[in-house]
């Protein structure tokens, strides 16, 4: 009886998925712009390693999607903020370093006290 309900589950996963998508940002202008700022000159060489380094960013994002929570996504990734140009290695790192934290926090909980039987 249980069965039925499997594709019901599996398909409002991936609703869920697809409405928090990755937004895209145009690397190429954030590294051109990056370039110019940090060398002073906009070299290709400059910007192709750079578009390199934001697209392996933004596949390891894409990989660990799911494992972000939410409230770590909407922090780190903040696509329509028109403050600074957006960077997927940026958003990695943030995200990466709020797991992190939650991590250490978890490890560095007491442990919980045992009830002892009467």
């Amino acid at each position: 009886m249980l069965l039925p309900f499997v594709p019901v589950l599996l398909g409002s996963q991936l609703i869920i998925a697809v409405a928090d998508p990755i937004p895209t940002i145009d690397v190429q202008n954030t590294c051109r712009a990056a370039a110019g700022v940090f060398t002073g000159t906009t070299t290709q060489n400059d910007v192709d390693i750079c578009v390199s380094s934001e697209q392996r960013a933004r596949e390891q994002i894409i990989k660990d999607w799911a494992q972000y929570a939410p409230t770590d996504r909407a922090r780190c990734v903040q696509a329509g903020a028109k403050v600074y140009l957006p960077s997927y290695v940026e958003w990695l790192t943030c995200l990466e370093m709020e797991t992190a934290v939650k991590r250490m926090r978890q490890e560095d909980k007491p442990p919980a006290p045992t009830r002892r039987q009467r």
